[in-house]
């Protein structure tokens, strides 16, 4: 008797999500009595891709170190411990947005940093980019293995 697989892929998608199911079946003989010996698995799985979920996490430590930096400024925080660490990488991922518009004094060691908002919408329209392009190249390789 020949050794035989088959295998079964069943994948769908609604936009971001996908899941499936895939089942292997083996037969084999067994070297010693002859019999026909078959093996099944089965493997269902669901949720966004890897990458996608990388990408959105990266994108959410970025945000909470975008808005921890514009309401320290907002509500005059001291640069010191903590909030020294958030303005420094706040600051970082701000700067390419600096200057663009002017900072606000609202009043004493209070600040509004509209760069930190620039940024925030800019890193937001990126990572929805980003992770259009690999929900689009993970469907066509779901479609071309199914």
């Amino acid at each position: 008797m020949a050794d035989t697989q088959m295998k079964d892929r069943v994948v769908s998608n609604d936009g971001q999500i996908y899941s499936g199911v895939t089942s292997t079946t083996q037969t084999t003989s067994d070297p010693v009595t002859g019999a026909a010996v078959s093996r099944s698995s089965t493997l269902s799985w669901s949720g966004r891709p890897l990458a996608n979920r990388i990408v959105g996490l990266a994108a959410g430590i970025v945000f909470i170190f975008l808005g921890f930096d514009f309401i320290f400024h907002a509500a005059g925080a001291a640069n010191v411990g903590f909030g020294a660490f958030v303005y420094s990488i706040g600051g970082a991922l701000a700067a390419p947005f600096a200057g663009i518009f002017r900072t606000v004094y609202t009043t004493p060691g209070t600040l509004i940093v509209w760069a930190d908002i620039l940024a925030f919408v800019v890193y937001a329209i990126a990572a929805g980019i980003v992770i259009k392009v690999i929900s689009m190249s993970t469907d066509e390789r779901a479609r071309k293995s199914a």
